[in-house]
C-alpha cells in the first residue's frame, strides 16, 4: 500500500567532548576499505565526522542517517572495497532529516532491502573488513553486553547488534565494536562489575571483540575473564577503577593482580 505522508525526521545533536573522543578511538580502528555498519544516535554521528582522511569506505547496515552524505559526497565512502553491492550503501531503513531523505530517492547509489537481507551474518561476512559499531548501556567484566535493558526495565529492542557482530567476526579482516561513554548522565558506570540483577545479555562475551570508551580502546577477544577485567578497567572512567579492580580482585582471587593501591 502506498503512502504519501511526509517522514517523520530526526534531528541530532552535535557531538560532545566526550562522543567526539570516542569517534576517534573507533575511527583509529577503522581500515580503508572497510565496509561499515553503526547504529542510531550521536556516537555513530561522531565516529563518522573522524573519517574524512579514509579511502573506500562501504556502508553495508541496518540504518544510516545524514553523517554519511558529506562522505559521500567526498568520495570516502564509494563502497570500492565491497565484495557484494560493490559502489552501494545498503540498509533497511533511515532516520534523519528531511535531506537524506532527498538526498536517498531514487539514488542508484543507495540499496534499501529487507532486513533478513542486511542482517544475514553470511551475507554480511561476504564483503571483507566488516566493521560493525554498536554501543551498550552496561557491560561486566566478563565482557557481557547488555544493550537492550536497565536491570528489569527495558530500554529498547536488541537490534541487529548480534547479527553484525557475528557477521563481522566471520568476515576477513572484519572487527566488532561497542562503543559507550565510561559513565552514564548521571555519573554511574557503565562498566560494572556484574549486570545489573534482570539486565539482558544481548552480545554474549564470547561474541565481544573491541571495547572502547572515552580513555581507549581495547580488544576483548580471546583474552581470559582476568585479562579482560584489567583491559576493562583501564578504559572506565578513572573514579571508578578502584571499585572495579576491587571487585575484579574478589571475583577471581589468587588468579587476579590486585593493582590499587
Amino acid at each position: 500500500m502506498e503512502d504519501n505522508s511526509p517522514l517523520e525526521t530526526v534531528k541530532f545533536a552535535k557531538p560532545d567532548d566526550i562522543e567526539t573522543a570516542i569517534g576517534k578511538q573507533c575511527a583509529a580502528l577503522i581500515d580503508d576499505g572497510a565496509t561499515l555498519q553503526m547504529g542510531i544516535g550521536e556516537i555513530p554521528n561522531a565516529v563518522l565526522a573522524q573519517l574524512g582522511d579514509h579511502k573506500n569506505l562501504g556502508i553495508h547496515t541496518e540504518m544510516f542517517a545524514d553523517g554519511v552524505i558529506p562522505l559521500v559526497e567526498k568520495g570516502v565512502i564509494n563502497g570500492a572495497g565491497k565484495a557484494i553491492d560493490a559502489g552501494r550503501m545498503v540498509a533497511t531503513f533511515l532516520l534523519g532529516s528531511k535531506q537524506l531523505y532527498d538526498y536517498t530517492q531514487r539514488n542508484d547509489g543507495v540499496r534499501m532491502m529487507d532486513v533478513g537481507y542486511t542482517n544475514d551474518p553470511f551475507i554480511i561476512a561476504k564483503n571483507p573488513k566488516v566493521t560493525a559499531i554498536n554501543t551498550a548501556l552496561q557491560v561486566d567484566l566478563t565482557g557481557q553486553i547488555c544493550a537492550d535493558s536497565l536491570g528489569t526495565t527495558f530500554y529498547s529492542g536488541v537490534g541487529g547488534q548480534i547479527d553484525f557482530f557475528y557477521g563481522a567476526s566471520r568476515s576477513r579482516g572484519g572487527k566488532a565494536i561497542i562503543a559507550m561513554p565510561s559513565v552514564t548522565g548521571k555519573g554511574i558506570s557503565k562498566i560494572a562489575p556484574v549486570l545489573l540483577p534482570g539486565a539482558g545479555v544481548v552480545t554474549t562475551r564470547a561474541h565481544a571483540q573491541w571495547l572502547v570508551t572515552e580513555y581507549g580502546a581495547v580488544n576483548l577477544y580471546g583474552r581470559s575473564l582476568q585479562e579482560r577485567a584489567r583491559l576493562m578497567i583501564g578504559v572506565a572512567h578513572p573514579d571508578h577503577r578502584e571499585t572495579l579492580d576491587r571487585a575484579a580482585f574478589e571475583r577471581f582471587g589468587s588468579h587476579y593482580h590486585f593493582i590499587s593501591k
